[in-house]
């Protein structure tokens, strides 16, 4: 029987087995002349995909001018799904998003593959069906490359997908859906709480707010050194090859700015001995764009190109992750678009060095912070695992 492990009352049916073009026809967006971006009509991008559970007008980032002509060719509308082309990973490469605005059209890009709705479906459940393990694993098998990976209009329309009644995608998409709102909810949480992390060390950092002594005085002025005098910066190396494993036996490597995110180290396996390594606690800063991200590492690790390791105290890691949220960064590059720094460019930064005292105090302080916002982010995950489970269970 092809039928989900868990049902809503009343559906016995089997699903029907088609395949993803009897349902939506492809293909790819547009490629204008480069004066033609950041005016005109909102237009669909990679990042649109990948940072939204589903899209509508005023959610887009970017926006392009083109011809009637060729705005009557590329319309995104209610119902139409987009896919990405292409990905450094394969577990990124075909995602999509759902685009549901019924008031205003959209136009999409040439890294996007657009899915044209043809046939009525519930166009939220396919968009979660195509998330569905089973989906997934034939879209990345089917992905071409090796250190970037593509998808082609082919590719999608030959994708299998097990389908119910529109009356069970809706009741589907709605339980879902619910989940879906607690995690903006719980999101939007963590959000405001990153925000009053920002303003607090905005205010430390510019000397706003001083934390005192234990008779109530200010602690001595701050001095200014260089990262060189404070710190020791380990640049990373390039690997001997791109080869990427699952042998837990390999090397554990974190490259560049793809295996930092929100803050976390998310390291590849890499199966190439590199010799430049950080240890646990230590900060990782990428070098290349978009520089200055930072993290601090839980694990021992080999460390790429991408990034250099810095063997420094919390309230460097700190500094550095205030430095970056203030865009100083570009000041090393002259206003131009910053595209890589060196071993001299970091330890040539002037950084703030207080009392010791007060120095514990404030990465006391902002470690507390730094834990309320895990706290909350443990609840997202959380929320995140039961959406999991419930998806494993209720689809094919």
């Amino acid at each position: 029987m092809n039928t989900p492990k868990v049902r809503f009352k009343d559906f016995t049916e089997d699903w029907k087995i088609i395949k993803l073009d009897s349902l939506i026809s492809f293909n790819n967006g547009i490629n204008a002349e480069k004066d033609s971006y950041g005016h005109g009509r909102k237009f669909i991008n990679v990042l649109d995909i990948l940072n939204n559970n589903f899209i509508k007008y005023n959610d887009i980032i970017g926006s392009v001018s083109v011809s009637e002509k060729i705005e009557e060719t590329n319309k995104v509308e209610y119902g139409d799904l987009l896919f990405l082309r292409s990905s450094e990973t394969r577990e990124d490469v075909g995602k999509s998003s759902v685009y549901l605005d019924e008031d205003e059209f959209a136009l999409f890009g040439g890294f996007v593959i657009r899915g044209k709705k043809q046939v009525d479906y519930h166009p939220y459940f396919l968009k979660l069906n195509l998330e569905s393990s089973k989906v997934r694993n034939q879209i990345s098998s089917k992905a071409g490359g090796s250190t970037r990976f593509n998808v082609s209009q082919s590719i999608l329309s030959s994708i299998e997908i097990s389908i119910p009644s529109q009356n069970e995608q809706r009741k589907i998409a709605d339980f879902i859906g619910h989940f879906d709102k607690r995690l903006q909810l719980q999101q939007e949480k963590i959000d405001l709480l990153k925000e009053q992390k920002k303003g607090y060390m905005q205010k430390i950092f510019s000397w706003g707010l001083r934390f005192k002594d234990e008779n109530g005085l200010e602690y001595p002025k701050w001095e200014q050194k260089k990262i060189a005098d404070i710190a020791t910066v380990t640049m990373g190396q390039s690997p001997n090859s791109d080869a990427y494993s699952i042998n837990p036996e390999d090397t554990v490597l974190i490259q560049g700015n793809a295996d930092l995110k929100n803050g976390k180290i998310i390291p590849r396996i890499y199966t190439s001995e590199i010799t430049k390594t950080c240890e646990e606690n230590d900060i990782i800063l990428t070098v290349r764009a978009p520089v200055g991200m930072v993290a601090k590492s839980n694990i021992n690790a080999c460390i790429g190109r991408g990034v250099c390791a810095i063997k420094a105290d919390d309230f460097l890691y700190y500094y550095l992750e205030f430095y970056n949220n203030t865009s100083k960064w570009d000041r090393l590059s002259q206003g131009s678009t910053f595209e890589s720094v060196n071993s001299n460019d970091i330890k040539s930064i002037i950084v703030p060095e207080p009392n010791v005292k007060e120095k514990k105090k404030i990465s006391q302080f902002l470690n507390i912070l730094n834990k309320k916002v895990e706290l909350e982010e443990k609840k997202l995950e959380g929320l995140l695992n039961q959406k999991q489970a419930f998806m494993q269970q209720m689809f094919i």
